[in-house]
């Protein structure tokens, strides 16, 4: 039997995608079939869940098996191996197909009857898509990222509290990197700095000058 599968966003009615598969086939193959449809990334991991009558989530369809540590049965299958009419039934008609695990972002996968196509078709085949594609992620390549921050978004306040600034010590060494401002023109004199021994030369040596303060 061919299955036809309705898929569409959970809180928006701007798109719409059809996708025809035998029941014989897996979930692996309707996976890659969406993902090629979506434009998606293929590398990046997704789930099926099967949803009960009252829209639980139940048993996973993954893409890798996922060993449990406490030696209980796993409540995961593997796409791969696990076929369509394995787990779509009477009892479960609805999914969820979940391709992007840190935001919960998810798509409605619904069992929408017998598909009868021609005998040429070649399953799994998208019968129609339309609407607003949805994003895998937030991010989008096409984005301008600029990874340069504005010389005026540094918070310069931690180094105006000591007397310094964080943009100051970015840049070349400029007369205030040595810790003067406007108001402290009085302490530059050459006194203070022609001396290269540390000390104002008119002592005649480092006791004298204590003596004298």
């Amino acid at each position: 039997m061919d299955y036809r599968f309705e898929i569409s966003k959970p809180d928006s009615n701007d798109f719409r995608c059809e996708i025809a598969i035998n029941g014989e086939q897996t979930f692996q193959q309707l996976h890659d079939k969406i993902v090629e449809t979506l434009n998606f990334d293929s590398s990046q991991m997704a789930s099926f869940f099967a949803l009960d009558k009252l829209g639980n989530r139940g048993k996973e369809i993954a893409l890798m098996e996922m060993s449990s540590d406490d030696g209980e049965e796993s409540n995961t299958l593997v796409m791969d191996v696990t076929t369509i009419r394995e787990v779509v039934n009477a009892s479960c008609i609805e999914l969820e197909y979940v391709y992007d695990f840190f935001a919960n972002k998810y798509l409605k996968v619904e069992y929408a009857g017998e598909y009868i196509g021609d005998s040429a078709d070649v399953l799994p085949l998208c019968v129609y898509c339309e609407g607003v594609l949805p994003r895998q992620t937030e991010y989008d390549a096409d984005d301008d990222w600029s990874f340069d921050k504005d010389e005026d978004d540094y918070d310069d306040s931690f180094m105006e509290e000591f007397g310094g600034s964080s943009r100051r010590r970015r840049g070349g060494m400029d007369e205030d990197d040595y810790g003067y401002g406007e108001e402290d023109d009085d302490y530059r004199d050459d006194d203070y700095r022609d001396d290269e021994d540390g000390y104002d030369d008119r002592y005649e040596s480092l006791d004298d000058y204590i003596d004298k303060l």
